[in-house]
């Protein structure tokens, strides 16, 4: 009988990350009836366009994000609930901390100047999620169901590069429409 090995750090922060992004997606978005209306005080729109104010992500956010801020609150809201769940499953973990890696990566870079919070807190979050894309989600998640079976998922180039190519097809998807 093979004994489960449970490394501690790993887990304990896939599942803190978890949390995050589910607060964030379910609480502060989907619950939030004012952040898709366009008439309230605390409507996407007006966070892009605070954003916008920084000089780095000012042309991304113009051009990719603007033209199309109902469709990415909607994305954004549905991947911050979708990180936090399979990460609190321990599903596919490389894949989502790279995606969820490349979203706090652009809010970072657009929110970096609007207060130390905002820097801190997504700073913080992408290197637990380059420390979980390396890690993945070891034996205590679903992703070591399926490990058995397939030995090539547990290498972290490929779910890093399918990550990549994932986040770059959205974007350009939204620059082009």
């Amino acid at each position: 009988m093979s004994q489960l090995k449970i490394e501690f750090w790993p887990n304990f922060m896939r599942l803190a990350l978890a949390t995050i992004w589910i607060y964030a997606g379910v609480f502060e978005k989907l619950l939030n009836p004012g952040y898709l209306n366009p008439s309230s005080t605390s409507y996407v729109g007006i966070t892009i366009e605070v954003l916008m104010q920084g000089p780095i992500m000012r042309p991304f956010l113009e051009n990719v994000v603007l033209p199309h801020v109902l469709l990415v609150g909607e994305l954004v809201m549905i991947g911050e609930i979708s990180f936090g769940i399979l990460n609190l499953l321990g599903l596919m973990t490389r894949f989502t901390n790279t995606v969820a890696f490349y979203t706090n990566l652009i809010y970072f870079l657009s929110a970096y100047w609007v207060d130390t919070e905002e820097y801190g807190i997504n700073l913080l979050m992408m290197i637990i999620e380059l420390y979980l894309i390396y890690k993945g989600a070891q034996d205590f998640g679903l992703d070591a169901l399926v490990r058995g079976k397939f030995k090539k998922i547990e290498d972290p180039k490929i779910w890093f590069i399918a990550g990549t190519v994932f986040y770059v097809g959205v974007i350009l998807f939204l620059l082009f429409t």
